[in-house]
């Protein structure tokens, strides 16, 4: 858990959702995430590439900044050590290695979205989808195949 004020998010030290974590990281389900955005004044940082936003990303009703991963030690100015940051990839494993980063520079603050945004997906959370691309219920897919989305299926 991580104490945030007078609220505590759900956090754990167990990722649920992917497999792929490193000792001392937490994660974050993607309900507890999209509730510590709303109400927890929480950041989520995507570090996936450009291409994989033209694909999907975050709709305008989530506050998020995006860095991607090459650039988020040149770019760690732009990042709050007093807020939650939540770190967020496609499937989990980009973003745990971002939270390892963080956690070394003293953001304490850092936490990994279980699952990346294929999990959210999957939760029924709001994305924004490019218009000729579809997901099936397991968050995968393209217009054209497997690997649209860079998730390496």
């Amino acid at each position: 858990m991580y104490q945030n004020k007078n609220r505590e998010m759900k956090t754990s030290e167990t990722p649920i959702q992917q497999t792929f974590t490193l000792q001392g990281i937490h994660h974050i389900e993607p309900m507890s995430a999209a509730d510590a955005v709303a109400n927890e004044n929480a950041l989520l940082v995507d570090v996936r590439e450009d291409e994989e936003l033209e694909v999907i990303h975050f709709d305008d009703t989530v506050e998020f900044v995006h860095i991607p991963l090459l650039a988020l030690a040149d770019r760690l100015d732009e990042l709050s050590k007093d807020r939650p940051l939540i770190i967020v990839c496609n499937d989990g494993v980009r973003s745990v290695k971002a939270v390892n980063l963080l956690r070394y520079q003293g953001y304490s603050n850092a936490f990994n979205l279980d699952g990346g945004i294929i999990q959210w997906f999957r939760d029924g959370l709001s994305l924004v989808l490019r218009e000729d691309y579809t997901m099936d219920e397991d968050g995968c897919g393209s217009a054209s195949g497997c690997a649209g989305c860079g998730g390496g299926c």
